[in-house]
């Protein structure tokens, strides 16, 4: 679906690039014969929102930067769109603001954070702060996840923090899974020396 997109509101859009043919008309003139070109697009989706609005990179960068300019759009914003504009042309993966939630898979199961990427939540900070209408496209779960996030966020220490919560939570788990295994495995070995052990009373009568 297809929005115009005014002054944003609210949370920081959702963006992805993404290149495409177009026939190029002044080149294929010349040339008498259709010729194309690859143009470089961007689709934006408000925060929380199912609404697009689609335009050529280049044109979009600048349509945003001259309303930064006039007060009417977030310049930080501006700045980090360009930059990750230049890492799509240079064929690198974008970077997201916050903490990603593919690395909370402690406190997010896989199916839950795949539900959240399909509605552009993409990290614990956009999770924290889902608004109502994005709680209801996720359904059933949605509120608690946020509460979820918001628990996490309010847990960090600086940047990263959540990170390392989620680190030390997984080192926790696996520090009691290898005592788990060591109590097995004595219990085994006890088991052995018992059945091995000298048996007391009399030897077997010899024959």
């Amino acid at each position: 679906m297809y929005a115009q997109v005014g002054v944003m509101q609210g949370g920081k859009p959702h963006i992805r690039f993404e290149t495409r043919t177009e026939e190029d008309r002044a080149a294929s003139i010349e040339a008498e014969r259709k010729i194309y070109k690859d143009v470089d697009w961007v689709i934006v989706t408000p925060h929380g929102s199912r609404d697009f609005m689609e335009n050529h990179a280049d044109q979009w960068l600048k349509n945003i930067q001259s309303r930064a300019e006039v007060g009417q759009y977030d310049m930080e914003w501006v700045q980090q769109f360009r930059k990750m504009y230049e890492m799509y042309k240079e064929g690198k993966e974008m970077p997201l603001d916050g903490t990603p939630l593919r690395m909370m898979t402690t406190l997010f199961s896989p199916a839950e954070i795949a539900n959240m990427a399909n509605v552009h939540v993409l990290t614990l900070e956009a999770a924290a702060s889902m608004n109502e209408e994005t709680i209801g496209r996720l359904g059933m779960g949605a509120r608690e996840w946020k509460h979820r996030a918001q628990e996490a966020a309010r847990l960090q220490e600086g940047t990263g923090g959540a990170l390392k919560i989620a680190a030390l939570e997984t080192e926790n788990n696996d520090l009691k899974s290898r005592v788990s295994d060591l109590e097995n495995v004595i219990r085994d070995l006890q088991t052995q020396m018992s059945d091995n052990g000298p048996r007391r009373g009399r030897p077997p009568k010899q024959e």
